[in-house]
C-alpha cells in the first residue's frame, strides 16, 4: 500500500559546477536556442546525460534539457532578462553559473560550459562497467531527444502547491477479521475500503523523493511486514538519479498518434526498481501515461516478507504437528505487478497524474500434508491500490 509522503523535487545526488562567462545573448527570435556545451574542467571531455537547467532570480526552473554524447544542449531562449543556469549530474556536486543576461537586440552563441568535477559518495549506487546500457550511441540519442521534448511537463507534475489542494479519491484493500488474519487456502480477506481526502498541493501521493528511491528502490518495509511500493511520477522520471539507474530507448506504437520511451534498470540494478513504458503524444510531445511493472522483486520477498510468512505458519498454525516441514522456493510472475498512471494538463502549464493503479505483491500460500510433513508452496499476487484526483480545490 502506498503512503503520503512529502514531495522534494531535487536533482537527486546531484550534479556538477559550472564557469560561465555572463555575455548578453539574443531573445528576438521566438524560435531562438540557447547551445551550449558541457565538458569536464581541464581535459575538455564531453558530459553526456548532464540535466541542465534555466532558472530565474526567484530560482524559478523556466527551461530544462540533458546533454548529449557530444556534451551539447539546446534550451528555447527566455524573454530578455537575468538569469542563471544550473548542471547537474549524478554522483557530483551541483553548481550554479553567474549571472546570464538575456538581451532582445544582441547575438547569441554557443555557451562553453567547463564543469569541475567533484564527486561525491551516493549509498547502494554502484557505477561501473557493468552498467552500461546495452544500445547504440544512435539509439540513445534519439531517447534522449524524446525524453528531452517531454521532460518540461514532467518536471511540472512535481507540486501544485501554488495552485491549491488536491480532492483525491483512494480505493485500497484492508483486512476483514481480526482473527482471520491467515485462511485455509492460504489467504487474505480483503475488502475495498474508499476514502476521500483533501491532500496539500505540495505532496507526492505515489513516491517519496527521486534521492530515496536511487538510493532505497521503489519498495520498502515500513514496519513489521507493512510494505509500501512506490510507482515513477513525472518529478521521479524527470530527476537525474533516474538516468543514471535507468536505460532509455524509443518505442513504436501502433497509433502514429503517440510514440514510448521506454526504461528498464541499468544492468547490475538489484534494488527493487521499474521498467515500462512513457507513452508521449507524438504530436504536442506531452506525455499521456506510464505503463510499468516491478523487477527484482524475489530478494525483497524472500528478504522481508518470507521470514514472517514461515513463522506464521510454523508456530501458529502448524503448532508442531509436522516434525518436517519443508518450504519451497516463492512462486512469482513478475509482469503480474506494476502499475499505469495517466497524466492530465492543468492550469498554470501544469501537469498531474490524474489516476492511477499499482498492484503490489503480497504472499499467499498453499500447504499439502502427508503423514508427518508439511510442504508449503509460498506464491505472490497481486493486491490493487487505486486513486483519482477528483478535483483542484483554490487555496
Amino acid at each position: 500500500m502506498t503512503n503520503w509522503y512529502a514531495l522534494v523535487w531535487a536533482v537527486v545526488v546531484a550534479g556538477l559546477g559550472l564557469l560561465l562567462l555572463a555575455t548578453p545573448l539574443s531573445a528576438q527570435e521566438t524560435d531562438a536556442r540557447l547551445r551550449g556545451l558541457v565538458l569536464t574542467e581541464g581535459s575538455g571531455t564531453p558530459v553526456e546525460g548532464a540535466h541542465i537547467q534555466l532558472v530565474d532570480p526567484g530560482d524559478v526552473v523556466l527551461r530544462e534539457a540533458l546533454s548529449d554524447d557530444r556534451g551539447a544542449f539546446s534550451l528555447p531562449l527566455p524573454p530578455p532578462g537575468v538569469y542563471r543556469l544550473r548542471v547537474a549530474r549524478i554522483g557530483y556536486q551541483s553548481w550554479a553559473s553567474d549571472t546570464l543576461h538575456v538581451a532582445a537586440t544582441s547575438e547569441s552563441r554557443v555557451l562553453r560550459l567547463e564543469v569541475p568535477v567533484e564527486p561525491i559518495p551516493l549509498p547502494e549506487l554502484s557505477v561501473s562497467q557493468q552498467n552500461t546500457c546495452p544500445t547504440t550511441p544512435e539509439e540513445r540519442r534519439r531517447a534522449f531527444a524524446l525524453y528531452e521534448s517531454v521532460l518540461p511537463a514532467l518536471a511540472s507534475s512535481s507540486s501544485t502547491a501554488d495552485l491549491g489542494n488536491l480532492l483525491v479519491q483512494a480505493i485500497r484493500p484492508i483486512i476483514v477479521g481480526k482473527y482471520d488474519y491467515w485462511r485455509r487456502n492460504g489467504g487474505r480477506r480483503f475488502q475495498q475500503d474508499t476514502a476521500t481526502v483533501v491532500v496539500p498541493g505540495s505532496l507526492n501521493v505515489l513516491s517519496p523523493s527521486s534521492e530515496h528511491l536511487v538510493a532505497y528502490g521503489y519498495a520498502e518495509v515500513v514496519q513489521d511486514t507493512l510494505t509500501t511500493f512506490y510507482a515513477p511520477t513525472g518529478d521521479a522520471m524527470a530527476s537525474p538519479g533516474f538516468l543514471a539507474t535507468h536505460c532509455l530507448r524509443t518505442i513504436e506504437s501502433d497509433d502514429d498518434a503517440r510514440v514510448g520511451l521506454g526504461f528498464e534498470p541499468r544492468p547490475g540494478r538489484e534494488l527493487v526498481d521499474v521498467r515500462g513504458v512513457l507513452w508521449i503524444d507524438s504530436i504536442t510531445e506531452e506525455p499521456e501515461e506510464v505503463d510499468f511493472q516491478y523487477t527484482s522483486l524475489r530478494p525483497f520477498l524472500r528478504r522481508h516478507l518470507l521470514p514472517p510468512l514461515k513463522a506464521d505458519i510454523l508456530y501458529r498454525i502448524l503448532q508442531g504437528r509436522y516434525p518436517e516441514t519443508k518450504f519451497h522456493a516463492i512462486e512469482l510472475d513478475e509482469s503480474e505487478f506494476g502499475g499505469v498512471l495517466y497524466f492530465e494538463h492543468i492550469p498554470g502549464d501544469r501537469w498531474l497524474i490524474r489516476e492511477w493503479t499499482i498492484r503490489s505483491p503480497i504472499l499467499y500460500y498453499r500447504t499439502r500434508s502427508q503423514l508427518d510433513r508439511q510442504t508449503v508452496w509460498p506464491f505472490a499476487s497481486p493486491l490493487t491500490t487505486s486513486g483519482a484526483v477528483l478535483a483542484i480545490v483554490p487555496p
